[in-house]
């Protein structure tokens, strides 16, 4: 196994420090919630601009810790069960899996087990999407998890074209 390098450690402890301000920022203004945890996933990528995937695992597990020491443990779980291991496996899918048309089902079949995990685990009901009430049970379920999935689809299409642009300004200066 190869050492951790300073760099490493350095770009994996700056890029923790972002996503945990950009998680205290969600619980603050709450009508940014997502933007901020999407912004807390984005600063996961700052290792990986370096092509450290293991830093970027040490970023992310260092900003959750530091997370649930500044803000309940209800406001970190989004970040910790959605956004912060979706850019690992971001990072490891691009890396491994080179093709979309493998890859983007099973983010697709990540975040809707993530969006499960994260319903059950916050406490949420159906009752808190009074928008789909009309519809029988089953449905409310089925039109939350098109939507939810579609967002998720337009978030990665925008992460991966950040990504692309970072690593193009960016990532020969990090990898040197």
């Amino acid at each position: 196994m190869k050492k951790i390098t300073s760099k490493e450690i350095a770009l994996s402890g700056i890029a923790a420090a972002f996503a945990v301000i950009a998680v205290v920022l969600s619980y603050y203004v709450s009508v940014l919630t997502l933007a901020f945890y999407a912004l807390a996933s984005v600063a996961l990528m700052l290792p990986l601009l370096a092509e450290s995937g293991r830093g970027c695992v040490l970023a992310y597990l260092a900003s959750a810790g530091l997370s649930f020491l500044f803000v309940g443990y209800i406001h970190v779980l989004p970040y910790l069960m959605m956004f912060g291991p979706y850019t690992i496996l971001f990072y490891y899918l691009r890396k491994h899996l080179k093709k979309p048309y493998f890859c983007i089902p099973i983010k697709v079949a990540f975040a809707d087990l993530s969006f499960l995990a994260v319903f059950y685990a916050t406490g949420l009901t159906l009752a808190d999407f009074p928008i789909v009430e009309t519809l029988p049970k089953a449905g409310q379920y089925a039109v939350i998890y098109v939507v939810l999935s579609a967002a998720f689809i337009v978030f990665d299409l925008a992460f991966e074209r950040l990504y692309a642009m970072l690593l193009e300004r960016f990532g020969g200066r990090l990898r040197s």
